[in-house]
């Protein structure tokens, strides 16, 4: 089979969207609620405005710290899809891909449906001068394992309270450090897969947030540092968010983006 290449015709792109994180969550609800066999996959770019604090699906707010809650005055919103903690604001670029469940890229193996996502923002940050690299589902595996062994479990559950304090299967990263964070909502007529992509990694709000005792919050001041790392760290000059947003649109028309049987 001969590849084709992509192009913005092949998508609906919704420009960059700046407010409450509830309107982007029912919006990437609405989205994939209308994904349909032959309709175009939508690519719909994100940012909270204001600041807030965005759990998984299964997290509950106690896993806050209250009193630094209500001093930063925080909203807390719930996603759909898993995971942990996300500050979500002017420090975090938000990208929602709706794929129809005919699409190419939608794979039977969910975690494979993550690869070209994830080596799409590996080409794109190449293109702004970063260098980063995918996770391997068996580095993750091995991650993941490691995190549950019994002189790391408890101290493990308080640093992975934040979401990018660990890495799953083809998320980006810079050794072992995050950068692009990924998930993932699927449905019968479709696929929601989200990137997080962090401008700053605000690691001392976090530590503040999410740790309920001094030890706790020295243990995250200490961990979370080396679990994640934002762009304007890693750049060697400026990068506005509409460069980010050029470098994937144009890595996505690449030849090999959209090839279906590389991924079988």
């Amino acid at each position: 089979m001969q590849t084709q290449r992509s192009s913005r015709q092949d998508w609906q792109i919704i420009p960059l969207t700046s407010a409450d994180q509830q309107v982007h969550i029912t919006r990437s609800e609405q989205l994939l609620s209308a994904a349909a066999p032959g309709t175009l996959p939508v690519l719909y770019w994100s940012q909270a405005q204001p600041a807030g604090m965005v759990l998984g699906f299964s997290q509950k707010e106690t896993i806050i710290n209250s009193a630094a809650l209500a001093e930063e005055a925080l909203p807390v919103y719930h996603r759909r899809a898993g995971g942990t903690a996300v500050l979500v604001g002017a420090d975090l670029l938000g990208l929602d891909v709706v794929l129809p469940a005919d699409h190419p890229l939608v794979k039977t193996d969910i975690v494979e449906s993550y690869r070209w996502f994830g080596e799409t923002w590996v080409h794109a940050l190449h293109q702004l001068g970063i260098d980063t690299r995918v996770v391997t589902p068996a580095e993750a595996h091995a991650q993941r394992d490691l995190a549950r062994q019994d002189e790391v479990r408890e101290r493990e559950a308080v640093v992975r309270r934040a979401c990018y304090a660990s890495n799953s299967s083809y998320e980006v990263v810079v050794g072992q450090r995050k950068v692009v964070g990924l998930d993932m909502i699927r449905r019968r007529n479709g696929s929601l897969l989200q990137a997080g992509i962090l401008l700053s990694w605000q690691s001392e709000r976090l530590a503040h947030l999410l740790g309920h005792t001094a030890a706790e919050q020295n243990l995250l001041r200490s961990e979370l540092p080396g679990r994640a790392v934002g762009l304007d760290e890693l750049a060697q000059h400026s990068i506005t968010v509409q460069q980010i947003i050029q470098a994937f649109e144009t890595s996505l028309q690449r030849p090999d983006a959209q090839t279906a049987e590389r991924h079988l």
